[in-house]
């Protein structure tokens, strides 16, 4: 089986493994020269990997499943998120809704006082995670609930939270393998996303839910494209469940499926995020779940490149911090631009319009206040069906962006130098593949089997 191997596919398969097990075992986020050199070396071996035409689909699943394996035997080293959805897990089994109380206003109650187990969960979250309300949506809290459901360890039950994203993960490969077959696309399309570095160490080593969102999202595509409204409107409600934000992806299917399906379509994935949201938000507690939701765009601010500079110009105009008024200001330009595109035309081809929801979903990246590493992976997976390669290099460049916890604040001159350099490159990409309408890493175009 290795016999046919080369020596170069050999040796970047071992860089690829050492380098993936060296960023998990890393346990300090702000060791950026070790975590980006142990990022850079296995980004390198997986470019050099997935051009390789000596490796087998089979022999491929093996090098991923051994990446996702390495990165389950750890706790996540790059977030502290998962200390949060350890929390919400906790809260339901002892029958509280986390979104009616702040895990500040729980800790000290009585029955949770001296549960030394729970105050670990607490200690081990920011503090902006214990004064707020949680914003994870049901389909979320699901997963949160099943990880803690059999033991009182964190390392036990981070474990079988991550084992519950890989299986969810694995579900969206198949429906993922399913399209490219439908589309005549090759198998080892697949491995560009499976086998990234930063799929493996943002959803499995860090327990980020986008891989779990993408995997939903893989099944309402395969029902979409075969113009199955129902169906993809079922699953595409699940997915928004995870994150909300795909629902600007709704207007973007009337130029493919037209009218009627759309229609069905956007109702049935509207109406099934808000029936299953309903398990948790009530008349009560809605408003609590809304203002972490705004948080992201009135307070937080984190790698973001139009709206920080667009702050900055807002203080040197008014000597005053305005981002609670160019957040939702941006918000709504950025929706503008994505509307104009949804609508333009007639109708589309499939691969036109995996294309415009790539757009669609990098222009709202740009204007958003928030980018952390892995809100870049939804972007990555569309553009599987897609000539762009500029999410591929983003995926590269995004990983440098942890220099923002060694200085603890986007606003150092060094922060803003990487920044500056991260989004100048991807956005030249993408001005490159636009107007030459092809990649710039060429053996990344789309072909047939």
């Amino acid at each position: 089986m290795l016999s046919n191997i080369s020596w170069v596919t050999r040796i970047a398969s071992l860089v690829f493994l050492v380098s993936i097990f060296s960023i998990n075992w890393e346990s300090d986020r702000t060791e950026l020269t070790t975590l980006f050199t142990a990022y850079s070396l296995a980004f390198f071996a997986y470019v050099v990997l997935i051009q390789q035409r000596d490796l087998k689909f089979k022999q491929f699943a093996v090098l991923a499943i051994s990446a996702h394996v390495i990165s389950m035997l750890f706790e996540p080293n790059l977030s502290n998120d998962y200390y949060r959805f350890l929390w919400d897990g906790e809260m339901a089994w002892n029958s509280i809704n986390p979104f009616d109380y702040k895990p500040t206003e729980v800790i000290n109650q009585p029955f949770l006082k001296h549960n030394e187990y729970i105050h670990e969960i607490y200690r081990g979250m920011s503090d902006l995670s214990q004064r707020n309300y949680s914003c994870y949506p049901t389909i979320s809290q699901s997963y949160f609930i099943g990880a803690t459901a059999f033991s009182s360890s964190i390392a036990i039950n981070t474990f079988l939270l991550k084992l519950l994203i890989v299986a969810t993960e694995f579900i969206g490969a198949i429906y993922l393998l399913k399209i490219l077959r439908l589309l005549n696309f090759s198998d080892h399309r697949l491995w560009i996303l499976f086998l990234n570095p930063l799929w493996i160490i943002e959803c499995t080593g860090n327990v980020h839910f986008e891989g779990v969102m993408i995997s939903f999202l893989f099944i309402a595509l395969y029902f979409l494209l075969q113009k199955k409204a129902a169906l993809g409107g079922t699953w595409l409600g699940i997915a928004v469940q995870i994150k909300l934000v795909l629902l600007i992806f709704l207007p973007f299917f009337l130029k493919y499926l037209g009218w009627m399906k759309t229609i069905i379509l956007s109702t049935i994935t509207i109406g099934l995020a808000s029936t299953i949201g309903l398990i948790h938000l009530d008349a009560g507690n809605i408003a609590n779940f809304i203002e972490s939701l705004t948080l992201y765009f009135k307070v937080f601010e984190f790698n973001s490149f139009i709206f920080y500079n667009y702050v900055e110009y807002g203080k040197s105009i008014h000597g005053f911090n305005s981002i609670r008024y160019y957040g939702p200001r941006l918000s709504q330009l950025s929706l503008f631009l994505i509307l104009i595109q949804a609508f333009w035309g007639s109708t589309i081809t499939w691969q036109k319009l995996m294309s415009r929801l790539t757009v669609a979903f990098f222009i709202y990246l740009l204007f958003v206040t928030t980018v952390h590493p892995w809100y870049i992976l939804p972007i990555l997976a569309i553009s599987l069906f897609t000539n762009y390669s500029f999410p591929i290099i983003w995926s590269l460049l995004i990983f440098l962006t942890y220099l923002l916890y060694t200085l603890d604040s986007s606003a150092a001159y060094e922060a803003r130098m990487v920044i500056t350099i991260e989004y100048v490159i991807v956005i030249a990409v993408f001005l490159y593949e636009i107007i030459r309408k092809r990649p710039l890493i060429s053996f990344l175009a789309l072909r047939n089997k």
